[in-house]
């Protein structure tokens, strides 16, 4: 007897039993095939994947070592630039001075008795004067350039060696942790 939720496999054609399993296989075996083809064709194509030659070590993961390297990078970046911002607020106040004394250099001239030997040597004592402020100015300019060469320097070794590089958040602490 039969019952009515289950089937007997001897009812079932012997066609039907044999032929379900092997077209089914053959359908898994084609769709497992063109999934490894996609996935391959996809990592393939993928820009992190792919060995970065303009990086040394590729795309691999930067070591405690290479961490420690690039936190030691960075902070050297942020001294330099604050160093160079400095320089650049001097040497802001320094030009403005400069041009301050410029224009009241010109107002003198304009009121100058030069009949008179002290005024004329007064006025060219303040002349002598501010040629020695903006030699000072361009010597610290000189220094000002120097400085942002480096940073730019250092800035593109960053970039280079420690941006974007992916790493491990433990090594990061470590040597955090390490660092204190």
């Amino acid at each position: 007897m039969i019952s009515r939720f289950s089937r007997n496999r001897s009812q079932t054609p012997m066609s039907h039993r044999s032929s379900r399993p092997v077209a089914w296989q053959l359908k898994s075996a084609v769709a497992v095939v063109a999934t490894f083809v996609l996935v391959g064709i996809a990592d393939a194509a993928t820009p992190s994947v792919r060995r970065d030659p303009s990086r040394p070590d590729g795309d691999r993961i930067l070591t405690s070592t290479q961490i420690k390297a690039c936190l030691a990078k960075k902070d050297s970046l942020h001294a330099q630039v604050d160093q160079a911002l400095k320089h650049k607020a001097q040497i802001e106040a320094d030009k403005a001075d400069i041009t301050r004394s410029g224009v009241s250099l010109a107002d003198e001239v304009a009121a100058l008795d030069r009949t008179s030997t002290e005024a004329v040597a007064a006025y060219n004592e303040k002349v002598v004067q501010r040629d020695r402020t903006i030699d000072a100015y361009e010597a610290r300019v000189t220094v000002y350039n120097t400085e942002a060469e480096g940073v730019k320097s250092t800035q593109d070794d960053y970039e280079k060696s420690c941006e974007n590089r992916r790493y491990d958040e433990r090594d990061l602490i470590d040597v955090k942790r390490k660092k204190k």
